[in-house]
């Protein structure tokens, strides 16, 4: 049987290591707003899969190599190397995804533009993109979300950027430690599909319809924020 059979579970690429509450990977079953929405697609649409825990950067690669033939949960600004838009796909956007400022309980300031940044100490995630970085002023780059939360909680930043359902999930067991502030950028997700599977496209974007139509999607988004 071809290993492009219907009949035969894909293996699907998740990011090896967690982010609460959007990716939780210690155990099996794998959990999280992501993984659940990515699960719960797949099964609506009918495919079969199997999820396996891979490194961020070579997921990318299995990907461009054909090797994998799905991937979630990301957006086709950030899905540029010349290699990946040869061959991909991006399904109906089934989520969207905020960045957020944060600041340290005690102080907080008005953020008109980046440039109100200029002469900050800005908190980021090591390894990550962020819009108008050039014009912050000083900036700290931490390890995990985790760390980032914590490092403003205790004062040692002015401000963070940060996921808002991360924020909002670490405020249910750390209240009050932070304040959240307005979105610093919003980004639509979408499942990547390969070209040599083009034909599974439509039947996720049905899928996704469905999900949102029928409120499944926010119910699970609600299920983490609430706890």
């Amino acid at each position: 049987m071809s290993s492009n059979s219907f009949a035969d579970k894909l293996s699907v690429p998740i990011n090896e290591q967690s982010q609460p509450p959007l990716m939780l990977v210690e155990h099996e079953p794998f959990s999280g707003i992501y993984i659940d929405l990515f699960r719960l697609t797949l099964e609506t649409a009918g495919i079969q899969y199997e999820f396996i825990k891979v490194p961020k950067i070579r997921a990318r690669v299995m990907f461009e190599n054909g090797e994998v033939v799905l991937s979630c949960c990301g957006n086709p600004n950030w899905r540029t190397r010349a290699k990946e838009q040869q061959v991909q796909l991006f399904s109906n956007s089934f989520y969207s995804t905020k960045d957020v400022y944060i600041f340290p309980s005690d102080k907080s300031f008005e953020i008109k533009s980046v440039s109100s940044l200029s002469d900050k100490l800005v908190a980021l995630k090591r390894g990550y993109n962020y819009r108008g970085e050039k014009r912050f002023g000083k900036k700290a780059h931490l390890s995990t979300q985790s760390a980032l939360l914590e490092f403003v909680a205790k004062g040692r930043a002015d401000v963070g950027i940060i996921n808002e359902d991360i924020a909002r999930h670490w405020l249910t067991s750390n209240k009050n430690q932070i304040i959240l502030g307005p979105a610093h950028d919003v980004a639509d997700l979408h499942i990547r599909v390969h070209k040599k599977r083009a034909d599974l496209l439509p039947r996720i974007n049905h899928a996704i319809k469905q999900l949102i139509k029928s409120g499944q999607r926010d119910k699970i988004v609600n299920s983490y924020l609430s706890k």
